[in-house]
């Protein structure tokens, strides 16, 4: 058993070698050719893009609400003492909110489910009824997974998958502050002023352009992409589920394979609705390939523990 583990954890090691390679392949192919394959793609009213690229964010969300659900199983049937436990009761409650808002906000906005029903877009009272109708049922199946799991270092694991995504999560929001470059769609609207620039150029006076022609200031927010970043981060959130599901418990490489298709369907999507350039997606996939490497490793010394200590 001891064997087959580390099989499956070399193969997930290799996995990640060639997303790397192939997200900065693409990167470098991005980085000459950003303006003629946009050019080539750009299909800003395909609504099958638009229904597929609507989930391309959520999935994050929603994950980290499940896992929380499963700290909340972890946290009831600890040692600790009642008033450490309500303390972290309290502490999750406040981040379930928190998160599953924030997660909403994103399956409404205007890149997702928003393009569609222009209506949804930063409406607070369906932001509120999404978040009221899906946190409960994600957080009520983390902890009916957390009980069905029997992997003693599962909150470490969660813990370790969190300050990944977290860390992915802050230098979307940092790099694209920095940036600010026009998406795509932006650009062939032919505003004076506005044209294509590669991504290693950082692009001056978006303030000035917001202001003067009242653009939406998500449009100068193209690199790197969000929606790269966070549907990449299924190549963790998936193998996370290895942990809590004894079914999949040596299906770690395969999911960490699904979820490395699950953004490469999504990034597509992105390109074609003219949201990103092949360079925006590849470099936040890069990012999280980074990530899933010290996930990776990480797991792998989790698991040489748990053989140990059964």
């Amino acid at each position: 058993m001891k064997q087959k583990n580390n099989g499956e954890f070399n193969k997930l090691i290799l996995l990640n070698f060639f997303m790397l390679i192939f997200f900065v392949i693409m990167l470098l192919i991005g980085t000459f050719n950003d303006e003629a394959i946009s050019k080539t793609l750009y299909s800003p009213d395909n609504l099958p893009l638009k229904l597929v690229t609507a989930i391309g964010a959520y999935p994050f969300f929603a994950f980290c609400v499940i896992f929380s659900g499963s700290l909340f199983e972890r946290t009831q049937h600890s040692n600790a003492g009642k008033g450490v436990k309500l303390f972290f009761y309290i502490l999750l409650v406040i981040f379930v909110t928190f998160i599953g808002f924030i997660g909403s906000g994103t399956l409404a906005e205007r890149d997702s489910l928003g393009s569609i029903f222009p209506s949804m877009d930063r409406n607070i009272p369906v932001i509120i009824v999404i978040s009221l109708v899906t946190i409960f049922p994600l957080c009520y199946l983390g902890y009916r997974l957390a009980k069905k799991s029997d992997d003693l270092k599962l909150v470490k694991h969660i813990l370790c998958l969190f300050i990944l995504l977290g860390i992915a999560y802050a230098s979307l929001q940092v790099l694209k502050g920095i940036f600010n470059r026009p998406r795509y769609r932006l650009v062939v609207t032919g505003q004076d002023g506005i044209g294509f620039i590669p991504w290693y150029e950082r692009f001056t006076g978006a303030s000035e352009y917001i202001e003067k022609y009242g653009i939406n200031k998500g449009e100068f927010r193209s690199f790197p992409s969000g929606h790269g970043i966070l549907s990449s981060s299924m190549i963790l959130c998936f193998q996370t589920l290895s942990w809590l599901c004894p079914k999949l418990k040596n299906k770690r490489f395969l999911l960490a394979f699904l979820g490395f298709i699950f953004s490469v369907i999504i990034m597509l999507s992105r390109i074609i609705l003219g949201a990103h350039y092949l360079s925006d997606v590849s470099f936040g996939a890069i990012i999280v390939v980074i990530l899933s490497f010290c996930y990776s490793i990480n797991s792998m010394s989790r698991n040489q523990e748990n053989s140990k200590n059964k």
